[in-house]
This record gives structure tokens, C-alpha cells and sequence, in this order.
């Protein structure tokens, strides 16, 4: 299968993922987009998801490159991954209620059973957070009825 197309809003399938899925009122809801080899996201973190005023939780943070990290791999190589391995490197608080960049692109697919991912988060361009990990191929399960 071809990678997804890009410059267009593109989604995982609605499973009910805290991270990505549209149908999940209480979760982030993000679309991600493809350009080249990098995906991406236009993302605000809410409100309700801070941990010291105003700065985000970098649980959330974490949990927006985990999800464009999976994103880079299945919209790029058309591979379903999971997380094996996520360092984060918080360069500088990350503000809610702002809009931020989220963007991931494999750096490696050396190993037969992963991807070397690497995302990042943006501010007007300022890089806010890093992040690094290992996404092992799995195959696709249907969501059960």
C-alpha cells in the first residue's frame, strides 16, 4: 500500500485512542498530516491538561510525540506500530492554550522489528521538546465489536 497523501488532514482509524481518535470526547482528538517523510500535527494542549500554571503536563507532551511518532511510521511506510521506547528531552516549558507543531520522522528502519522515530515539539519555530524512541511492527488488529 502507498503512503497516505499528503498535505491533507489524514486520521487513524476511530478506535477510541486517547491521542488520536475523533470519536473520544475526553482525549486529544489530533489529525495529523504528511508532508514528504515528515508527519505532523497543528496541535493546542487544553486548559485542563497542565501541570504548573499555564505549562503543559509533560505527560501530554510525551503523549503528543508518542502519537505522531506511531503516525510518522503508518502514514509514511504504511506500518502499524507500538511503542517499544520513548526518551524525552524537555527543552523549555510547554505553554497551554497555545498553538504548537508537533512533527515526528524516522530516522532509522536498520532493525527488522522497529523504527528509529524522532518528533519534536515547536512553538514558532523554537523547539520546546525532542523526543526518541523505538516503534515495533504489529500487525493490524480490527478493533473488536
Amino acid at each position: 500500500m502507498p503512503p497516505a497523501p499528503e498535505d491533507t488532514d489524514i486520521f487513524f482509524p476511530d478506535v477510541g485512542c486517547f491521542g488520536c481518535s475523533q470519536s473520544n470526547e475526553d482525549g486529544l482528538q489530533i489529525a495529523f498530516r504528511r508532508t514528504a517523510d515528515v508527519v505532523s500535527t497543528r496541535h493546542t494542549i487544553a486548559d485542563r491538561f497542565h501541570g504548573a500554571p499555564e505549562m503543559a503536563h509533560g505527560g501530554i507532551v510525551a503523549t503528543l510525540l508518542d502519537e505522531v511518532s506511531c503516525a510518522a511510521v503508518s502514514f509514511v511506510v504504511d506500518r502499524f506500530v507500538v511503542t517499544g521506547e520513548l526518551t524525552i528531552r524537555y527543552e523549555a516549558p510547554v505553554p497551554v492554550a497555545v498553538p504548537l507543531e508537533v512533527q515526528a520522522r524516522i530516522t532509522s528502519q536498520e532493525h527488522a522489528k522497529y523504527a528509529v522515530v524522532e518528533g519534536r515539539v515547536l512553538r514558532d519555530g523554537a523547539v520546546l521538546a525532542r523526543s526518541s524512541g523505538k516503534f515495533f511492527y504489529q500487525e493490524r488488529l480490527e478493533p473488536a465489536p
